[in-house]
């Protein structure tokens, strides 16, 4: 929750006080993992990302902000490496609920607070951002507009919609996974999504709307070819990503058409410059700017960029468009293939399923497609809690040199044969207690 929740900390605690808060969670699961820290293993193309991402340090227009940057994504790396390694693939995916329903329940609370309570706008408590950039705090966009009463769009805790849209998203995902896994009991899970489907209406995010459409028609394939004789899953499943790469390039090229289906303009709030500006700063030095994460809007290159949109611009809104600028061609590259491997390794499992297998893998497929989806509209792949699950997703799923020898456990239980889980299932003992 202290990832997924993140920006809503830093508005209310400023820098400082939020690291601290990450360094305590940190020291946590140190500590509570202290006895099976030995297991864990960080595989060797997330090890190179991270690598690549430090290494930029030595020719980095912002040294000290990519230090820190690296150290983060080390750190979160390390942690979501950690909880998978210790807990269990499955698990995991119980971890990831509840803190997603935390999140959410979070921030309908805290719009719910500003509309009922306070009954105004109510701006950022911490202006950290505004002073390094310095820029006006009265610039910046308030941490809630107070339009839950007006239908909307609210922004939630973490202060933007497309993000509060997108942890419903993933939080949706798993629900139904759960459910279909009755690892959760029925009310538990129909609550999820009811409140699911009530941030998706009152954020009116229309990046999210197009993932569910995607994820929604994805899921409904997978269905269908775990339910097809053994001898047509292969071409169901051939005849599924062919359709899916054909849907992408339509997307790309009718965009415009797409956004005026959801009322929002084709440039999607300045987002077509910002693609044009990043592309034009990555082909500019392609061996990358050096990695940063979030952009250092005081600094130049990125200064030029926030002061020609007139509003605060933390990143490049594409993560692909944004791993090439900050790491270069190699960057790019190594994320394509981590984001290629998570999805086909999980899919691998989901053609192969039949009646009695677990559900699991297409929780994996599923979630990968949809923040891949997010990733062309937003950045946050690269930092926090983007990153975290991009890890967990690729770690949970087999390794790149194993997709073509299929472990019949991971396809029938989604672990494999030589793991167990460690403890209770969260998503069981909570919903006893409820």
């Amino acid at each position: 929750m202290v990832l997924s929740s993140g920006q809503g900390f830093r508005y209310l605690l400023g820098i400082p006080l939020y690291l601290m808060l990450c360094a305590a969670t940190v020291a946590a699961i140190v500590v509570a993992f202290r006895h099976h820290l030995d297991r864990v293993r960080v595989p060797w193309l997330i090890v190179n990302f991270v690598a690549l991402a430090a290494i930029t340090l030595l020719w980095s227009e912002t040294r000290a902000v990519t230090a820190l940057a690296t150290v983060a994504l080390a750190v979160v790396t390390l942690v979501a490496a950690t909880i998978v390694s210790t807990t269990g693939r499955t698990q995991v995916m119980a971890y990831l609920y509840r803190g997603l329903q935390v999140s959410i329940g979070l921030g309908l609370l805290f719009e719910l607070y500003v509309a009922v309570v306070l009954r105004e706008p109510l701006e950022r408590r911490a202006g950290d951002l505004a002073r390094l950039s310095s820029i006006d705090p009265g610039a910046l966009p308030p941490w809630s507009e107070n339009l839950l009463l007006a239908g909307g769009p609210i922004q939630g805790f973490v202060g933007n919609r497309n993000v509060f849209d997108s942890l419903a998203l993933l939080a949706g995902i798993i629900a139904v996974v759960l459910l279909l896994e009755r690892r959760v009991r029925r009310l538990d899970g129909v609550l999820t999504l009811a409140a699911v489907a009530l941030v998706h209406l009152l954020t009116m995010s229309a990046t999210v709307s197009i993932a569910m459409l995607y994820v929604s028609v994805l899921a409904a394939a997978a269905l269908l070819i775990r339910r097809a004789p053994v001898r047509r899953k292969r071409v169901l499943s051939y005849l599924v990503l062919a359709c899916s790469a054909v849907v992408a390039v339509a997307t790309i090229k009718f965009r415009a058409e797409i956004f005026e289906m959801f009322d929002r303009s084709a440039d999607a709030t300045n987002r077509v410059f910002i693609w044009d500006e990043t592309m034009r700063l990555a082909m500019a030095r392609p061996e990358g700017w050096g990695y940063v994460g979030y952009w250092p809007i005081w600094h130049e290159p990125y200064r030029s960029v926030v002061d020609h949109v007139g509003v605060v611009v933390p990143h490049g809104h594409n993560a692909f468009l944004d791993a090439w600028m900050q790491m270069g061609l190699i960057g790019l590259a190594l994320l394509l293939v981590i984001v290629v491997l998570t999805f086909g390794s999980a899919w691998r499992l989901v053609e192969r399923a039949s009646a009695g297998d677990t559900y699991i893998p297409l929780g994996w497929a599923l979630l990968t497609a949809a923040i891949a989806l997010e990733a062309l509209a937003e950045s946050r792949m690269l930092v926090d809690w983007g990153w975290f699950l991009l890890v967990v997703l690729y770690c949970s799923g087999p390794q790149a040199f194993t997709l073509t020898v299929v472990d019949p456990e991971l396809v029938r239980t989604g672990a494999p044969a030589a793991e167990r889980d460690t403890g209770e299932d969260p998503v069981l003992v909570l919903s006893r207690r409820t």
